[in-house]
């Protein structure tokens, strides 16, 4: 790990000297100042050592929306950390948009003062040149960070817990962009059962409550309303609870239902909605970690993989 007792040696001038060129001292000339300051970026330490008005770190954070309960609570606990390790965030939203995606980590790695960049959700982007440390919840490419849930785990536990139950009839709620689990979970309903019926998925043109219920309403109208249901997050299972109701169904009696991400208010419906933690403030808790590490020249794991969690509750008890 670089000191700065080692970058003073590497500059040929004194431990004094180096560190009265990061307080920005009048002592030290510009020149000498430069070379130093030039060694410490070289190194990756440049803001380990640099201590002039603003002291503090500021990280950019790139997320898909602010709508989302799930990406919110990512950004407010990146936020609740950061600001323990004395650093600041700016946030900044993509709409879901890989060209947005793309101009934005483009501002703030190339044009902007930013100490490092946060990406939730990096799609598809790759970072072929990093002028600050990046941390995605995407896979790792060599040169990010990576810090992510293993949704796919968390999807196929739900399975598992309704297959201990004796059910088999399980149904899947989605919408266009999460799709990605909706394949997670027909691929492992295909490994334990052998096939799927395709009725018993419903993907929505519309997202959130009005999608879930949108999405649970399909199953009404093909009259193939499955046992129990699984949904991409829980706004949509909030929406297809409401659909359930409406039809004059009890949850869990006639279907029982599962949301995603565990947000905070699921505890307080009625009934409670299970639902699979994907660890959204460990998510934040670690990429802020992460970040500052990679800035102050700290090894860090290039992959920090969650483990989801099944939270039972009301919705989805099977008598």
């Amino acid at each position: 790990m670089m000191t700065l007792s080692k970058l003073a040696k590497l500059a040929h001038v004194s431990l004094s000297t180096a560190s009265k060129a990061f307080s920005m001292s009048s002592e030290v000339n510009e020149e000498t100042r430069e070379m130093i300051f030039e060694l410490a970026r070289k190194h990756g330490c440049f803001k380990k050592f640099y201590n002039a008005k603003y002291p503090k770190l500021v990280i950019a954070v790139i997320c898909p929306e602010f709508k989302s309960r799930y990406y919110s609570s990512i950004v407010s606990s990146i936020q609740e950390n950061l600001s323990k390790m004395d650093s600041e965030i700016c946030v900044a939203s993509t709409d879901f948009s890989e060209d947005k995606r793309s101009e934005l980590y483009d501002y703030y790695n190339n044009y902007s003062n930013v100490d490092g960049i946060i990406m939730i959700d990096s799609g598809k982007y790759e970072h072929t040149k990093s002028n600050v440390p990046v941390v995605t919840t995407g896979k790792s490419n060599g040169k990010t960070v990576s810090v992510y849930s293993n949704s796919s785990l968390g999807i196929n536990m739900a399975v598992d817990y309704f297959l201990s139950k004796g059910i088999k009839d399980i149904g899947f709620i989605s919408e266009k962009y999460t799709m990605s689990k909706l394949v997670n979970f027909r691929d492992y309903i295909n490994k334990k059962l052998g096939n799927i019926c395709e009725d018993y998925l419903s993907v929505s043109e519309h997202r959130m409550e009005l999608g879930g219920y949108e999405a649970m309403e399909e199953f009404f109208k093909r009259k193939t309303i499955p046992r129990a249901i699984i949904c991409a997050y829980d706004c949509m299972a909030i929406g297809a609870m409401k659909c359930v109701f409406d039809h004059g169904l009890n949850i869990p009696d006639d279907v029982a239902i599962i949301g995603m991400n565990n947000n905070r208010e699921t505890e307080f419906l009625n009934p409670a909605l299970s639902s699979i933690d994907l660890c959204s403030e460990e998510a934040g808790r670690e990429m802020s970690l992460a970040v500052i590490n990679k800035i102050m020249g700290i090894e860090t794991n290039e992959e920090i993989i969650l483990t989801p969690k099944l939270i039972l509750r009301e919705s989805s008890e099977i008598k």
